[in-house]
């Protein structure tokens, strides 16, 4: 790894992250990098049109990072595809969806419906959460070879008492939810919020993304939160039918014609 190019990055992500702007001190102390260090990043991040300088002398990430994610945003036409079916999700259960696909072992969370309920849950568009605790990063986790589930978990947290943490376990329910087609948080995250989420698969039959729903733990329980399940699978269906998903995966992602009358009937 090249240290210079990563500090530059280390230095640009602090700034973006930032809601003010920051000083060569202050950037100094977050990253641990010395003060002329700093100032000569923030010097080629400027000439880069990266970052620009305040009247006060302090420093900010440019629109140019703005206009760069938007760009790789908006190339990604499931999007398009997807919003439809989420929001006929979303009237159908009244819960919260998200369209998310993974970044390395995190979910990113690249479009969402909200709940029309008082209390829902809270997530940002282009935030981020570990995979091995979301449900829309369980099910993408559940496609990916095991040695690659087991890098992951080399460096898993314990965020709630319900994180799983023990590589096997998580195997094991990776095969479970691989076999039936959805994955299931139950407050592994956050303790107070549930999710259940189903793959979407491109026209090469890779699992790209994850459709999902999310409920505070306090209104509805992991348990009735999978009576949507079937619902759920419909919808990663259709929207991976429309990306040109081989009928080969797709036969893997059943329901029963309850479900699909109740979908259909919206």
């Amino acid at each position: 790894m090249d240290k210079t190019v990563a500090k530059a990055f280390a230095l640009l992500e602090e700034l973006a992250q930032s809601d003010r702007p920051l000083g060569v001190s202050e950037l100094s102390e977050r990253l641990g990098l010395g003060k002329s260090n700093v100032h000569r990043l923030l010097q080629t991040l400027i000439s880069l049109k990266y970052a620009r300088q305040t009247p006060e002398s302090s420093y900010v990430a440019s629109l140019r990072m703005w206009e760069m994610g938007h760009q790789i945003f908006s190339n990604f036409s499931f999007r398009d595809i997807a919003k439809p079916y989420m929001r006929q999700l979303s009237n159908l259960t009244n819960e919260t969806v998200h369209l998310s696909e993974m970044d390395e072992f995190e979910v990113v969370y690249v479009e969402k419906i909200e709940s029309r309920e008082p209390v829902r849950t809270y997530t940002q568009l282009g935030g981020r959460a570990p995979a091995y605790c979301v449900a829309t990063g369980k099910i993408q986790m559940a496609y990916l070879p095991e040695k690659d589930i087991r890098r992951c978990f080399q460096t898993a947290n314990q965020f709630t008492p319900h994180t799983i943490t023990d590589v096997e376990a998580f195997c094991r329910e990776a095969t479970e939810n691989r076999e039936r087609g959805y994955a299931v948080n139950r407050g592994e995250w956050r303790s107070d919020v549930i999710g259940l989420a189903a793959p979407i698969a491109d026209s090469s039959g890779e699992v790209v993304a994850a459709i999902g729903l999310s409920a505070p733990a306090s209104r509805i329980s992991a348990v009735e939160m999978e009576r949507h399940a079937e619902i759920v699978i419909g919808y990663a269906r259709d929207i991976s039918q429309e990306l040109g998903c081989p009928r080969s995966f797709l036969a893997t992602l059943q329901l029963n014609k309850e479900a699909e009358g109740a979908r259909r009937s919206r």
